[in-house]
């Protein structure tokens, strides 16, 4: 695996202010990070910048865009951020690994380590 240095994530989030957050903590502390607002803006990102992780916030609708994310793009390991908690939305994220669910309300920190765990399946 290669270093926290060179880990490329690109952070989905309609949010801008959320999506920019997450990406300076996570610039400060040695990744790559592109932002963009919807998963039709990442494709451009993703071809350009082959990102080793996605980081999907979603507030509506997890399984749904779990399930385009994985059908767009299968092979990229993918960090979950929603309030949305339960057994069957786990079920869901497991059945699409590489994926790691994270919630938000953890922090960043929480989120980083979820980033640094799905960048080992690149």
């Amino acid at each position: 695996m290669e270093s926290a240095a060179a880990i490329r994530v690109l952070v989905i989030d309609e949010n801008p202010t959320s999506a920019g957050n997450l990406a300076t903590f996570l610039s400060a502390h040695h990744y790559d990070v592109a932002t963009c607002s919807a998963l039709d803006g990442a494709r451009d990102v993703v071809s350009s910048r082959r990102p080793h992780v996605l980081v999907l916030a979603t507030k509506d609708h997890p399984h749904a865009e779990v399930e385009e994310v994985r059908k767009v793009y299968p092979r990229l390991p993918l960090v979950l951020l929603t309030a949305e908690a339960g057994q069957e939305l786990l079920l869901d994220v497991e059945a699409f690994a590489p994926a790691v669910p994270a919630s938000p309300s953890r922090g960043f920190g929480h989120i980083e380590s979820a980033v640094e765990a799905a960048a080992h399946f690149s």
